[in-house]
């Protein structure tokens, strides 16, 4: 260490880096659920595309109405699970530049002031954003199973009768 700075003061400063690992493991987290969410989104979109382009909507006991309806809810959802994976994506490069700014605003001497404290604030409000975004996806992907299961049982109401 140098004359600057002692050894309990560079673990504090260490420590004090660190702390933003715990949001940018968290921010990580939240981007591997949005990721596998859109993963499966673009692979039922693509199953009810090929559908459409041959014309086999009634494979699926279901109207071309209905199957335009179900491709265009999957549309919604994936905007929201695309904008929620660059929030929490943006996050985690805000929270590595609040660990950076930490190490820069001791080395500075403390010159850089509030900047490490705004860049966590920031990267916090991308975060907060990001699982909003997944909060809505999460919710039109409710409404939407229970329009296609709702669509299901009414088709084996008409079989019974």
């Amino acid at each position: 260490m140098g004359p600057t700075m002692t050894q309990s003061a560079a673990v504090a400063v260490i420590a004090a880096m660190i702390t933003p690992a715990l949001l940018i493991l968290g921010s990580a987290s939240l981007v591997a659920s949005a990721l596998m969410r859109m993963a499966r989104l673009v692979d039922r979109a693509r199953i009810l595309a090929a559908v459409a382009h041959e014309g086999s909507w009634s494979k699926l006991g279901v109207t071309p109405d209905v199957l335009r309806g179900w491709l265009a809810s999957h549309a919604n959802r994936a905007r929201h699970a695309g904008r929620s994976i660059a929030l929490l994506y943006s996050a985690i490069v805000v929270f590595i530049a609040t660990c950076l700014s930490i190490g820069a605003d001791r080395a500075a001497g403390g010159s850089l002031g509030w900047w490490p404290v705004l860049l966590a604030v920031i990267g916090t409000l991308l975060m907060l954003g990001g699982g909003a975004y997944m909060v809505a996806e999460s919710r039109a992907s409710g409404k939407q199973i229970n329009q296609e299961i709702s669509n299901a049982l009414s088709k084996l109401e008409k079989i019974k009768s």
